[in-house]
């Protein structure tokens, strides 16, 4: 009678542990705790691009892109069926097949310190009556998409350009511009089903 009584007692702790356990295992990333945050600030834009990739959040990257969004391919990529820019329809078209699609992602965006404290520099740029903002970073990446793993060119850049979509008192920024600068691909070396490329290639595969 003792047993049974003390095995009701551990399924009843089992059970409430679980039920106080409301965590979720990431289905990409390296398991860092990526979290979103409110586009108050001209860095989050950079911050929810990595959440939204790494956590495989389709909804937040739709909410950070402008209403006129730009992408703009890396010069060498261009050619064929690549185009030289698209928009925000094919920006969502890409990146949500992108997202679905892969087996890992593991993206990195060079812009905060080990103590994620934003070290970006922004330059001020004209735009109509606006004043956009633009930063260019280093990226990384490991995208596992069936038996091929996608890794970035060595060097490989990308160039975000920002505006503020909300009001003084209370800022929304939102991604404008998007521009894939790459990385000079001789500097990079190809290793069994690893394939040195650019962000922008491996979103075009889902245009």
């Amino acid at each position: 009678m003792k047993r049974i009584v003390v095995m009701l007692i551990a399924v009843v702790a089992l059970f409430a542990l679980s039920c106080g356990d409301d965590s979720v295992t990431p289905t990409g990333g390296t398991g860092s705790p990526y979290a979103k945050k409110d586009l108050s600030n001209r860095s989050d834009v950079l911050n929810n691009i990595e959440y939204a990739y790494n956590k495989r959040v389709m909804d937040a990257y739709n909410e950070l892109l402008d209403d006129n969004f730009t992408f703009f391919y890396t010069e060498g990529d261009v050619g064929g069926g690549t185009p030289v820019q698209w928009g925000r329809a094919d920006e969502v078209t890409t990146t949500s097949g992108l997202l679905a699609a892969a087996d890992k992602i593991d993206l990195t965006i060079d812009w905060k310190d080990a103590q994620g404290t934003s070290t970006v520099q922004w330059t001020e740029e004209t735009s109509g009556t606006e004043t956009w903002y633009y930063t260019t970073v280093y990226y990384q990446f490991t995208i596992k998409i069936g038996n091929t793993t996608y890794i970035p060119n060595q060097g490989a850049k990308a160039q975000f350009t920002v505006r503020n979509a909300g009001t003084d008192q209370k800022p929304k920024w939102k991604l404008v511009e998007f521009r894939d600068l790459g990385g000079p691909s001789f500097a990079a070396m190809r290793v069994s089903a690893t394939e040195p490329t650019s962000w922008g290639k491996v979103k075009a595969l889902y245009r």
